[in-house]
């Protein structure tokens, strides 16, 4: 029976490390933006120039180590990596519950969210099955020498490292971000029906000899003129946020450019550029050719980032960009696209297709 135990903890421990790598190795981009807001919110802002680093060590040791796991190599080396992370991630996910300085912890990527308890709490069951895998570690075997486990695991290492280079410079083969290919981003603006609704508790406060004190709607002096008004306010319990909730593009002057562009029947090309100042520069020229081309078939075509108006000017020079450029915010942008710039067409709000600068297509293979 126990070794049964240790055989099911094994393979549960080896599946949730490989799910939860893999869905962060899909897009170590998305978990690096995860990094930063951790490192904001700890104070540690000198540690942002290296989260993408971290973050493709951190994806793809927690996948290299559900592998090992899952097939039995270099297994107490396996073990104890993994009780070194469930170490680290435990105490971090319970300040997190506490403090809630970061919303998302971004254990599952975007695959699944999950509130910072739920995550707390499912750190503290993988751990419970962490202690099994412990105390059993010399019962698990491989007939397999030592010296081919660690090729194999090698060999595990630098597929899941090559995995995760081939998303960085392509788009994710997966997208699990609200703008994937076929969504419809007007649809997504909507909260869909049956979905709860935004709730708030009200707060009436009342004074009386001096003394201010809350109330809510079901115990306040209504019937004691004692009592005398002050304020009331709503202290919102649940806010309830439509899939796409800050796609919103804005021209220089402040305009607002969202209806006109998602309203449209035709094509629209986005060029996307997370900030001008960071874009890579090296395929610019093929942008520009696909923008000629586009433009040539009747395509509208807007530059949109997320610096400011100042830079616009300089930057469309450099780039020799003849497409009008507007504002959009930071992370919409990082969401939109993994790629500084992208490309991304819509047609009536539908996004057509997008592409990474280092991986275009010609337009009539677009």
């Amino acid at each position: 029976m126990r070794e049964w135990i240790a055989i099911i903890s094994r393979i549960i421990i080896a599946g949730v490390f490989i799910f939860s790598g893999f869905v962060k190795c899909v897009d170590p981009s998305g978990f690096a933006i995860k990094l930063e807001e951790y490192f904001v919110a700890m104070n540690i802002d000198f540690m942002i120039p290296f989260a993408l680093v971290l973050s493709v060590l951190a994806c793809g040791a927690e996948m290299l180590v559900g592998i090992m796991l899952l097939l039995n190599l270099k297994i107490k080396l396996a073990i104890w990596m993994s009780v070194a992370l469930m170490v680290f991630f435990t105490p971090l996910t319970l300040w997190l519950a506490v403090t809630n300085k970061v919303t998302d912890c971004g254990c599952f990527g975007d695959a699944i969210v999950l509130t910072n308890w739920e995550t707390f709490l499912k750190n503290v069951v993988i751990d419970v099955f962490i202690v099994i895998l412990v105390l059993n570690r010399n019962r698990y075997k491989n007939r397999l020498k030592q010296r081919f486990q660690l090729i194999a695991a090698g060999g595990a290492a630098l597929l899941v490292l090559g995995f995760e280079l081939y998303n960085l410079t392509h788009l994710p083969v997966i997208d699990f971000m609200p703008y994937k290919i076929g969504a419809s981003i007007p649809e997504g603006m909507v909260v869909p029906e049956g979905t709860p609704r935004d709730s708030f508790n009200v707060v009436l406060q009342y004074t009386k000899d001096g003394v201010v004190k809350d109330f809510d709607l079901n115990n306040y002096p209504h019937n004691d003129t004692t009592w005398k008004f002050v304020d009331s306010k709503s202290i919102p319990v649940r806010v309830t946020l439509p899939l796409i909730h800050d796609f919103f593009i804005f021209t220089a002057e402040g305009d607002d450019m969202t209806d006109l562009i998602l309203s449209d029947p035709g094509y629209s090309l986005l060029v996307i550029f997370h900030s001008l100042k960071k874009a890579t520069l090296v395929n610019l020229e093929e942008i520009n050719r696909l923008v000629e081309q586009a433009i040539t078939k009747g395509y509208h075509v807007y530059g949109v980032t997320s610096s400011v108006p100042e830079e616009f000017e300089a930057f469309m020079e450099k780039a020799k960009a003849t497409y009008p450029m507007y504002n959009m915010d930071d992370t919409t942008l990082k969401t939109m696209i993994r790629s500084n710039p992208g490309l991304m067409l819509i047609k009536g709000g539908v996004i057509q297709g997008k592409w990474h600068h280092r991986r275009l297509k010609n337009l009539k293979e677009i």
